[in-house]
C-alpha cells in the first residue's frame, strides 16, 4: 500500500523473517535521504500510531521505517511466529536492516531504540555495527530491576509529598522484589500512578485511552492489526518479562565500534534516567553522547520535540558527516 500526504510517502510492507511475516511502515518526503530504523518499545507495543498523532517532523529528513516486533501488530500470528525471545527478536531486526540497506541501496543506516526497543536495538548495534552509521537510544534501557526499584521509590516519595495518603497505604502495601515483573500487584502500581505522578510516557500523563485512542485513529491499520496490538502487549510481555527483568544492557552491549547518543528525560521512571546515565557511563563508544531532557518523562522525542530534532538532524548527523 501506498500513500502520499501532504508530499509524505507512506509504504507499508512485510518481508519474510525466519519464516513469519513482518510488518513495518516506511515513511519519507525525500526516498534519497538517510534511512533510520525505529526500533519500538513495550515490548510488544508498537509506536507508529503514538509518533504519528504527536506530529513529530523526522520523516523530512529520515526516510523513517516503523517496524513492528514478531508479536504484535503487523507481525502478529500465532501459527508462525514461535517462541518470542530477545535473540529471536534482535535476528529478526538484522534482517529488517539488511532488508533496508538494500531496498534503499545504501552501505549503513541509522538506529534509533526507544525503551524496550534499546535493549533491542543495542545488542544489534553492538554486535554488528558495519550496519549502521550511529546508535540513538530514547528512554534507554540499563537494568530493568534497578530502574524499577527506582520507580518504585519514586512513586512512594510522590505520594508522600503530595500528602496523598491513600496512595501512600497502596504503595507501601505492595513489597518491592526481584518478582516484580510478575505481580499484578505491582503492575497496578504502575497502571494507577506512573503517569499520574508524570514519571510514565509522558511528563504530564498518557492515559491507556490516550493510548487505545491514537491507535484507533491511525488510518493505517486495519482493525484486525489493531486488536493484534493489543494482543501483542500481554503475550509478548508474558514472554518476555523474566529475561528483560534480568537482562543488563551494559552486560548485552558493553562495546559500540560507532558514535553513540543517549536521549533520556529526567522526569523518567519507565526506564530511570539513573540507569540511562549508568549504560552511558559504562559503555565504550567511538563517541557519546547524553542529552538531558529536562521536560520530558518517557518520551522526550515527543514531548520535546524541537529540541530532539535539533539533536538529530544537528549534533547525530552532524558527527556522522
Amino acid at each position: 500500500m501506498n500513500t502520499t500526504n501532504q508530499n509524505m510517502n507512506v509504504t507499508k510492507e512485510y518481508i519474510d523473517t525466519a519464516g513469519h511475516k513482518s510488518g513495518m511502515f516506511i515513511e519519507s518526503t525525500n526516498l534519497n535521504n538517510p534511512v533510520l530504523l525505529f526500533v519500538h518499545g513495550g515490548p510488544g507495543f508498537p509506536q507508529y500510531a503514538h509518533v504519528k498523532a504527536s506530529g513529530l517532523s523526522w520523516a523530512n529528513h529520515f526516510t523513517v521505517c516503523y517496524w513492528e516486533q514478531r508479536g504484535t501488530g503487523m507481525s502478529y500470528n500465532a501459527s508462525t511466529q514461535g517462541e518470542i525471545t530477545l535473540e529471536r527478536i534482535v535476528a529478526d531486526g538484522l534482517e529488517v536492516v539488511n532488508h533496508l540497506k538494500q531496498k534503499y541501496n545504501q552501505e549503513k543506516i541509522y538506529l534509533c531504540g526507544h525503551s524496550w526497543g534499546s535493549l533491542v536495538s543495542s545488542i544489534m548495534a553492538s554486535r554488528q555495527p558495519e550496519h549502521f552509521l550511529a546508535y540513538i537510544g530514547i528512554g534507554q534501557l540499563g537494568r530493568h530491576y534497578e530502574s524499577n526499584r527506582d520507580t518504585y521509590d519514586f512513586l512512594l516519595e510522590t505520594a508522600i509529598e503530595r500528602g496523598d495518603e491513600k496512595a501512600e497505604k497502596h504503595i507501601r502495601s505492595v513489597k518491592f522484589n526481584k518478582g516484580f515483573y510478575k505481580s499484578q500487584e505491582y503492575r497496578k502500581l504502575l497502571g494507577r500512578y506512573l503517569n499520574k505522578y508524570g514519571g510514565g510516557t509522558k511528563r504530564e500523563g498518557y492515559s491507556s485511552w490516550e493510548g487505545m485512542k491514537d491507535i484507533i485513529e491511525c488510518k493505517h491499520y486495519t482493525w484486525k492489526e489493531r486488536l493484534n496490538i493489543l494482543k501483542g502487549i500481554f503475550s509478548s510481555y508474558q514472554a518476555l518479562g523474566e529475561s528483560l527483568a534480568n537482562t543488563d544492557a551494559t552486560v548485552m552491549a558493553p562495546r559500540f565500534e560507532i558514535p553513540v547518543f543517549i536521549v533520556h528525560g529526567v522526569y523518567d521512571y519507565q526506564t530511570s534516567y539513573k540507569e540511562a546515565k549508568r549504560f552511558y557511563e559504562s559503555i565504550d563508544a567511538t563517541s557519546k553522547q547524553m542529552y538531558t531532557f529536562e521536560h520530558s518523562a518517557h518520551s522526550p522525542f515527543v514531548e520535546e520535540q524541537e529540541r530532539f530534532m535539533e539533536v538529530l538532524v544537528g549534533d547525530v548527523v552532524g558527527v556522522v558527516k
